[in-house]
């Protein structure tokens, strides 16, 4: 997220950014963690944001087995998630390692597990451009931009 945050002219060290990892939050049940979390997280963005903070709730959640569609719904709040949000909610199908290896040119599907080998950090980089790109005014994914990526290019567009 912070190589695409660059590439966007934002600027990515605390306090400007608050990275809360699920990885490191808890071990196991990762995906469990963004549910529970995604509640308390967007209120305090949006109370942010009420302030005039520039504020802008980024949530990264694998959608592992399951349809994009069907993640995305289990991302729930009180009052419910609305137009105007500052948010963005990216889910990648299975895992965001799908989406890096597709944004690098390697034709993925999204049913196989791509983990390992753990991409490089140049790799990252290099699909963090590639998907800035994509995610521009007239966006011009190549064939190996698998469906959940694809979808997801608006909510990149947000970011910056």
């Amino acid at each position: 997220m912070r190589f695409y945050m660059h590439q966007c002219g934002l600027k990515t060290n605390p306090p400007y950014i608050l990275p809360l990892n699920a990885s490191r939050e808890v071990h196991g049940g990762n995906v469990t963690w963004v549910i529970r979390e995604f509640p308390r997280q967007l209120e305090a963005c949006r109370k942010r944001h009420t302030t005039n903070a520039n504020t802008l709730l980024i949530v990264v959640v694998d959608a592992d087995h399951k349809e994009v569609e069907h993640r995305g719904a289990e991302l729930v709040c009180d009052p419910p998630v609305k137009a105007g949000d500052p948010l963005v909610v990216l889910i990648p199908r299975r895992h965001i390692e799908t989406w890096i290896r597709s944004a690098l040119g390697i034709t993925v599907d999204e049913t196989s597990d791509y983990k390992k080998p753990d991409p490089t950090k140049s790799d990252v980089r290099s699909a963090a451009s590639t998907i800035h790109g994509w995610a521009r005014a007239t966006p011009k994914p190549i064939s190996t931009c698998v469906p959940s990526l694809r979808m997801a290019l608006p909510e990149w567009r947000k970011i910056g």
